[in-house]
């Protein structure tokens, strides 16, 4: 029989500043496919970057498993690079973790900062299974009790720790099922995350962030010289859904500013209101009761030259 393996695998971060995560530790555990342990270990390095406060602050629910003083004597993620590859892309493996979508990140992140090849691989999320097994959403360690997994021994946010509870708990749910762990992953392929569309989610994240930082930069501003007068003096206002419309939202606000008109991040006193589509009664009055109107983009776009 042609046996596979199976590995669970967690990270934690230093911080997660801009976006990009600063792996501190990658924990794993290599399973066989009776969810037997082979082999696990917390891999932890030194994030060569500050820590975020509140993670050795004792007020946070995140606090990680060692000393800042042993984190900065480990090798960095590029010294173990390679065996993190292998352990992500030896052949007839199973890859998995909770939440996984942001472990998964992390790990490009640190192929960016240490200039190494993306490493090709995707995992699936135990999290959003849970999720849609059970109709809730939960902690890790709630799912454990949950499903009858004594986590007595095991420390959240330490790496090796939150992969092996991930484990117990697809574990328990093969119990449940009467099914393999195999069938469990091969019936919920949705539930799989890639390195690549992470990689993309990221890309769409940067363009919309540099995309949003253009129209804020044109908010206040009114064109002294305007090419077309047919808002001249006009304020106006973008909707949440019109502001998440990056691409829309920067020509309009260009087009805006040519045609003479300004619009402000939030209006104070009268002015427009500009919505992706049509709003909702309940929206229009309350823009009605702070005294301003309510146009759509369609609409303001007729208006524009």
């Amino acid at each position: 029989m042609n046996h596979k393996t199976f590995v669970f695998f967690d990270c934690e971060c230093a911080n997660t500043f801009d976006g990009v995560g600063k792996i501190c530790s990658l924990g794993y555990v290599i399973a066989d496919d009776d969810l037997n342990i082979i082999e696990s270990e917390d891999v932890v390095m030194n994030p060569e970057c500050e820590f975020d406060w509140y993670l050795f602050s004792g007020k946070g629910e995140c606090q990680l498993a060692y000393s800042k003083d042993y984190f900065r004597i480990r090798p960095n993620f590029e010294a173990y690079f390679k065996d993190i590859k292998k352990l992500f892309t030896t052949g007839n493996r199973y890859i998995a973790g909770f939440a996984v979508a942001n472990d998964v990140g992390f790990v490009n992140s640190g192929c960016e900062r240490y200039n190494k090849d993306y490493i090709q691989f995707r995992a699936f999320d135990a999290e959003k299974y849970l999720e849609k097994t059970y109709g809730k959403k939960q902690k890790l360690v709630q799912w454990a009790e949950e499903l009858g997994v004594n986590v007595a021994k095991y420390q959240s946010h330490k790496s090796v720790d939150d992969a092996i509870m991930t484990m117990l708990c697809i574990k328990a749910e093969c119990n449940r099922t009467g099914k393999s762990v195999e069938q469990i992953f091969t019936e919920n392929k949705d539930l799989y995350v890639s390195s690549e569309q992470i990689l993309i989610q990221a890309e769409e994240r940067a363009y919309r962030k540099e995309v949003t930082e253009k129209i804020k930069r044109l908010f206040g501003k009114k064109n002294p010289r305007p090419k077309f007068k047919t808002v001249l003096d006009q304020k106006f206002e973008f909707d949440n859904h019109l502001m998440k419309d990056v691409d829309t939202a920067f020509d309009l606000v260009r087009q805006i500013y040519d045609n003479g008109g300004s619009v402000f991040e939030h209006l104070v006193g009268k002015g427009t209101v500009i919505c992706l589509e049509e709003p909702k009664p309940e929206f229009a009055k309350k823009c009605e009761s702070k005294g301003l109107s309510v146009i759509t983009v369609d609409e303001i776009s007729q208006t524009l030259k």
